[in-house]
């Protein structure tokens, strides 16, 4: 504690030792305080100045860049576009024989011409009697059975309807409705008379 008294009494000894000296200090801040004051209200406004424009050397290239062109240099008709031929759906047949030229020509190295679109098949509707429905596979195979001795084509589909399996019978493919209404007449003269219609669309 000894030593904080006289470190501070050293101090204060210090700033005693030359009073004036921080009075002066004072009064020079003081003077430039009020003379930069001054200045500045005895400076006038700056004026605006102009906003720097940027400097485009293109306009000056451009008329030293300009190219005059012959008259003879330019047509005086244009040739018209030739508009592309429009190429015939080929069948699927005849797609695979093109195919097979298409890639004897690029294993020779020759450039393969592109390749012509291929029709799309219409989809053919098929009809179809549906003899019956049984919850057993035994029953409904009994009736193809008898379906199949009468001479037309029958097959069975499963199919599950409220979690339980059920099998079909159905008769058919017919491609038109004159051999769909004759088979229904001769499954209807053999005992078979609750036959349903469908129709369905292939591809």
């Amino acid at each position: 504690m000894a030593i904080g008294l006289t470190v501070g009494a050293f101090i204060v000894f210090l700033m005693k030792l030359d009073p004036g000296q921080g009075d002066d200090v004072k009064r020079v801040k003081q003077e430039q305080q009020k003379a930069s004051r001054i200045a500045e209200a005895n400076k006038t406004p700056p004026s605006p100045q102009q906003p720097v424009k940027p400097k485009y050397d293109f306009y000056t290239l451009l008329p030293e860049s300009e190219v005059i062109v012959p008259p003879d240099a330019v047509p005086e008709k244009t040739l018209p576009t030739p508009q592309p031929v429009p190429v015939a759906p080929v069948t699927p047949a005849e797609a695979a024989k093109i195919d097979t030229a298409r890639a004897q020509a690029a294993l020779a190295g020759i450039t393969p011409p592109p390749a012509p679109p291929v029709s799309k098949a219409a989809p053919v509707t098929k009809f179809f009697l549906q003899a019956g429905s049984f919850r057993k596979e035994a029953d409904a195979d009994k009736v193809r059975a008898q379906i199949i001795l009468l001479g037309q084509s029958v097959s069975v589909e499963s199919g599950t309807v409220k979690d339980e399996t059920w099998y079909r019978v159905l008769v058919g493919p017919f491609s038109n409705r004159e051999q769909l209404t004759t088979a229904q007449k001769q499954l209807a003269g053999s005992g078979f008379s609750n036959l349903l219609l469908q129709q369905r669309q292939s591809r």
